[in-house]
């Protein structure tokens, strides 16, 4: 059947995913309620959302590992009961990766590697070049039940990656990382994203969504907030200017008396959004002889969009 929202305009290229009025219960917890979310085609994605606002039920969903309530789920272009067929395309790394103690970190990914249906004959090369590109090679001989939680994060990330891959989905895949292994992730993400791969990352840290991720989604209690692009996100929420001068308190003096509302913060002058824009700021300092070095726009921090948005969702 065709996707609810008809097909994509031929000037853009089609989402890796999208869904479309997603709803998923337990009983009576609503989970999801009523999503729509595109994930476009070579972005990273962040989903941000405190505990329980359903990230993870709904990358489950996309996933088809979980059926929805109701609405519909898109994948590579697959819908319905042709979604498996794009399963192939999507490595995923979603509550944890699940291995057998007893075996060696390279017996665990060739057993994974078996599995995938694009991988035959010997196994031992796409495995060996996973396991390097994780940081796991001098530890590939060790058994899994003696790996530390980073360690199982990395092995997990591995078996994502055995195989080019046109969709990754990766549920806090920074989780027990150090901040060495974290640099590691945010390496593999970035090479994902040069090769054209979109990348969903679900976080609860927030500067690292915002150092690697040109797209963000925020959930509260199962619905979604916002989406978007990150930098136009942020940008949207900012409005101040910032002032660098050689007289902090002439420049005060200067645009108070033009009718800001300036302060000081972090040795610059911050003017407030309002009736002076950024040239009639710079008119006001030069009209009192106050030296201007540089003025510009104050960036919101990905730390400060989310709580704004949750707190004005409680």
């Amino acid at each position: 059947m065709p996707f609810p929202d008809g097909p994509t305009p031929d000037d853009q290229p089609a989402p890796a995913a999208r869904v479309r009025g997603l709803r998923k219960t337990f009983g009576r917890v609503v989970a999801v309620d009523g999503v729509d979310l595109d994930l476009p085609s070579g972005a990273i994605v962040g989903m941000l959302g405190p505990n329980g606002s359903g990230k993870t039920t709904l990358i489950r969903m996309l996933l088809g590992l979980t059926r929805p309530t109701a609405g519909h789920v898109e994948l590579l272009g697959r819908t319905g009961d042709d979604l498996p067929a794009a399963l192939p395309d999507v490595g995923a790394l979603v509550e944890g990766p699940g291995f057998h103690p007893f075996l060696s970190g390279r017996d665990n990914l060739r057993r994974a590697a078996a599995t995938e249906p694009r991988l035959a004959g010997d196994l031992g090369a796409p495995v060996d070049a996973a396991l390097e590109r994780v940081g796991l090679t001098e530890a590939a001989r060790r058994r899994y039940r003696g790996y530390s939680l980073g360690m199982k994060q990395r092995l997990g990330l591995a078996a994502a990656l055995l195989v080019p891959r046109r969709l990754v989905v990766l549920d806090e895949p920074t989780n027990g990382l150090d901040p060495a292994g974290t640099r590691d992730v945010r390496r593999v993400i970035a090479e994902l994203h040069d090769a054209g791969t979109t990348v969903l990352l679900s976080s609860h840290l927030l500067a690292e969504v915002e150092a690697v991720c040109t797209h963000v989604a925020v959930l509260q209690r199962g619905s979604l907030l916002v989406s978007g692009e990150l930098s136009g996100l942020l940008d949207a929420g900012a409005g101040e200017l910032v002032v660098t001068t050689d007289d902090p308190d002439a420049a005060l003096d200067a645009l108070r008396a033009a009718g800001a509302g300036p302060y000081l913060r972090d040795g610059g002058v911050v003017v407030p959004s309002g009736p002076l824009e950024p040239p009639d700021v710079v008119s006001a300092l030069v009209h009192w002889g106050v030296g201007v070095w540089e003025v510009h726009r104050r960036r919101a921090h990905l730390e400060e969009l989310f709580a704004r948005l949750t707190e004005e969702d409680a």
